[in-house]
């Protein structure tokens, strides 16, 4: 690969890096290269140390082989920090979350450029630690540095980081032809009877948790995750996003879904009817799920049915059509999930993204999406 000539997003970026003094955050939309400006950051720095934080192992492997091919290095010459392995100077590091919140001893260690992908996950109570490694440079990347539940942007990582300090849309993706043009096609349907009445019926008991507890207490939570499974394990779901698949024969699919159960079974009934189909979730083995992505990448199967594990991490940019089948009620997962389809590929002009919803929540979050997507992309809706 070597060093490709930057996006005019990447340049600005890099020189409002510059002008920070070499630190800071950028809030750019999942697709549009995050990863490629950071390796440009270290390559205009040149520190003797670079330290890469990630989130999951699927992230770490993907930073492992842009690296070594964006500064053409044999890979085992940049480490990956594993177990009691310490950070080597001299070199880039890359270690993931669990791994790096163990390398912090305060006062000790020489300063590095720190580098942490999907940033916001690193101001938890449980990861901020990493943050307080000796840093010479710093660099924040994420889609959405902001967290919906605590001020752990303006409290932890801007004090660690820096600012945000640069801002890149969809819009300006779409402008700029970093993504495709895309459609959204948001369905509603029915729920079976039987779960409507389940999922009513919780409803109410959820409303006399938030009152007597709050609506974080660990009851709540509890009966509002019950509810969600109620409603994601729907057959009416199943049966939808099988019955976009056939209309959409020939074509490379990705299904999200929340549930390996659902996940499992939807993979048996396209297989069984002939659709060459893979499935990809935690419970496979980390070859069996790089197996699913090659066949799915160089066109062994046409669809691939996934359970969160795709929601950060791997590039499918060969994705023409997307069905949500299912999801939390996350801004950041449905960002994340609309990056892995909305990337160009070669032939690619443009994608499809199905979601499948059943209730006023749901449907309420798209709306407001909705209107935050005029002028960017189309959006229909229809029922089942």
């Amino acid at each position: 690969m070597g060093k490709l000539p930057l996006r005019a997003w990447q340049q600005e970026a890099l020189g409002r890096w510059e002008e920070a003094g070499h630190r800071g955050i950028i809030e750019v939309v999942t697709g549009a290269g995050k990863t490629v400006f950071a390796l440009a950051c270290i390559d205009q720095l040149r520190p003797e140390t670079t330290l890469v934080v990630v989130p999951t192992v699927a992230l770490l492997e993907q930073w492992w082989e842009q690296v070594a091919r964006f500064f053409d290095l044999d890979v085992d010459e940049v480490h990956v920090i594993t177990g009691k392995k310490q950070i080597r100077a001299g070199t880039i590091n890359i270690a993931v979350l669990n791994t790096a919140m163990k390398l912090y001893d305060e006062g000790k260690g020489r300063a590095c450029f720190l580098i942490v992908d999907e940033c916001h996950k690193a101001a938890s109570e449980q990861f901020r630690k990493i943050l307080l490694i000796p840093k010479l440079a710093a660099l924040g990347l994420s889609a959405t540095p902001e967290r919906p539940y605590d001020s752990g942007l303006s409290d932890v990582l801007i004090p660690a980081l820096g600012p945000v300090i640069f801002n890149y849309t969809y819009k300006d993706a779409l402008r700029d032809g970093v993504i495709v043009p895309f459609v959204l096609r948001n369905i509603v349907f029915d729920l079976e009877a039987d779960r409507l009445h389940e999922y009513e019926k919780l409803t109410k008991v959820i409303a006399r948790s938030i009152s007597r507890f709050g609506l974080e207490a660990p009851e709540t939570i509890s009966l509002l995750l019950k509810r969600t499974r109620i409603i994601n394990l729907s057959i009416n779901r199943i049966r939808l996003a099988l019955k976009i698949v056939a209309a959409n024969k020939g074509k490379r699919i990705l299904i999200f879904h929340e549930d390996i159960e659902a996940c499992n079974l939807m993979h048996e009934i396209l297989t069984d009817n002939g659709v060459k189909a893979g499935v990809y979730h935690s419970k496979l083995s980390m070859r069996d799920r790089v197996s699913m992505l090659q066949a799915y990448r160089n066109g062994k199967i046409d669809v691939l049915v996934s359970c969160r594990a795709l929601d950060e991490g791997f590039d499918v940019p060969e994705t023409e059509i997307g069905i949500v089948a299912a999801s939390t009620a996350t801004r950041r997962q449905r960002i994340q999930r609309l990056g892995r389809v909305l990337r160009p590929a070669g032939g690619k002009d443009g994608a499809t993204i199905y979601t499948l919803v059943t209730t006023d929540p749901e449907i309420g979050r798209l709306r407001d999406e909705e209107r935050e997507l005029e002028g960017v992309a189309e959006v229909t809706w229809g029922r089942a």
